[in-house]
């Protein structure tokens, strides 16, 4: 699950969660000479029974190492930034690829082998300036879940199962499948958010190594004039309003939507256990897919000596080992997309009765482009302005008005802290 959809956790229990962290520079063997590391991570309750059997795995296969670990539900990366300003980093720390930037200088540098894994986006994902400070070890890609009844109604052939349709395909489908009014309307798609669907259409919020803004484009302002007729009252998909507080898997389950893009692996179970699972169908997301999330392993600087050997070690076993990669998604939960081609089979196998291959070819769809570590600032900013100020939210300007202005605020930020990483 994103780190977005993580459920808050009361002030103590994280306090307690970020006790249980082995500061890096204390005493790391037990009785028997046993290396102990801890390990930090966020997740809902299926995500941490994942990964504790895949540390569970680790530890059977390594008796002289102990792995103490962290599950910490809520704000994760505040509370992390808190351990490592005092002194109590763990020694090894899930990071996703958007957010590593931030934390680098927390970060031994990591020993990667990009011939490891069978896409260059994930070595490439846990890399900053150059040099790779964590360890892939899962991949959230996107896909699109249709419900086939309503294509079939609607007399709208399926769309392809392994080959996207281009965006404006998918806008001019959606249409075709909206239909009705009030509570009963049928839309052709859930809402699209403005970052996933910038990528779907070729563009990026960041040039390649993320030392420009380009949320100002021509790209962007196509984008975000497509979501405001999109969701306007003669458009195909909910509202900005109509939408909050609701879950769209559940309108695509009861048929008040035909398209669900920006659908995660984590849906997986979800779609498996509805009775009339036959009737829903995965295919690849439009046009140069939604932006996929890379979680990486990455270990404490201050780790040192047996500590720092036996967390690259943890590391690379979850990343390259089949069978901790084979853990990573079953039946009944998904943490998410192998990493290495030996799992695949066993991800695939998971619900063979959906088109899972489509997360797998999403690996490959989207460029991984470099994530500035002013990001968080820049975004929470950037979608503040674009909310209060364009239909995409309550305001009225037009997008090639005000995403230009906000490219400009966006490079400042960047140039004001040297620019790029």
């Amino acid at each position: 699950m994103k780190k977005r959809s993580l459920v808050l956790a009361t002030t103590a229990a994280a306090t307690l969660a970020l006790a249980g962290c082995t500061a890096s520079g204390s005493s790391t063997t037990g009785s028997g000479g046993k290396v102990t590391i801890s390990f930090a991570h966020w997740g809902n309750n299926e995500e941490n029974a994942t990964l504790k059997a895949m540390v569970a795995l680790f530890e059977k296969a390594n008796p002289d190492i102990a792995v103490q670990s962290n599950w910490i539900q809520g704000d994760y990366e505040q509370k992390l930034q808190t351990s490592i300003a005092g002194g109590s980093a763990p020694t090894v720390a899930q990071i996703s690829n958007t957010s590593l930037p931030g934390f680098v200088g927390a970060f031994r540098k990591a020993d990667v082998r990009p011939s490891d894994f069978y896409s260059a986006n994930l070595a490439r994902s846990m890399s900053v300036g150059g040099t790779y400070y964590a360890t892939p070890f899962v991949v959230k890609t996107k896909a699109m879940a249709v419900n086939k009844k309503i294509f079939q109604k609607a007399g709208v052939p399926l769309p392809a199962a392994n080959t996207p349709m281009t965006t404006d395909q998918f806008a001019t489908i959606a249409a075709k499948l909206t239909s009705g009014s009030g509570k009963s309307e049928v839309f052709g798609s859930a809402p699209l958010w403005f970052q996933g669907w910038l990528t779907a259409e070729g563009g990026s919020f960041y040039n390649a190594d993320g030392t420009r803004c380009t949320n100002g484009s021509a790209v962007a302002v196509k984008t975000a004039d497509l979501i405001i007729r999109a969701q306007s009252s003669n458009g195909f998909t909910p509202s900005y309003l109509g939408a909050q507080g609701q879950d769209m898997f559940d309108w695509l389950s009861i048929g008040r939507l035909a398209m669900q893009p920006d659908f995660g692996p984590w849906n997986i179970a979800q779609l498996v256990s509805l009775s009339n699972s036959a009737d829903y169908a995965l295919v690849p997301d439009p046009g140069r897919g939604e932006p996929m999330e890379i979680d990486g392993l990455a270990v404490s600087k201050t780790a040192a000596g047996a500590q720092a050997a036996a967390a690259q070690k943890f590391a690379t076993f979850m990343a390259t080992d089949t069978a901790a990669q084979q853990r990573l998604t079953t039946k009944t939960s998904s943490l998410g997309v192998p990493v290495v081609k030996a799992a695949v089979s066993s991800f695939e196998a998971a619900a063979p009765s959906l088109n899972l291959k489509v997360f797998i070819d999403a690996v490959d769809q989207s460029t991984v482009t470099a994530t500035p570590k002013q990001d968080p600032q820049i975004q929470s900013t950037f979608n503040n302005e674009l909310f209060s100020r364009t239909a995409i939210g309550s305001g009225h300007d037009k997008p090639a008005t005000v995403l230009p202005q906000l490219q400009q605020e966006c490079q400042k930020t960047l140039d004001s802290a040297g620019a790029g990483q």
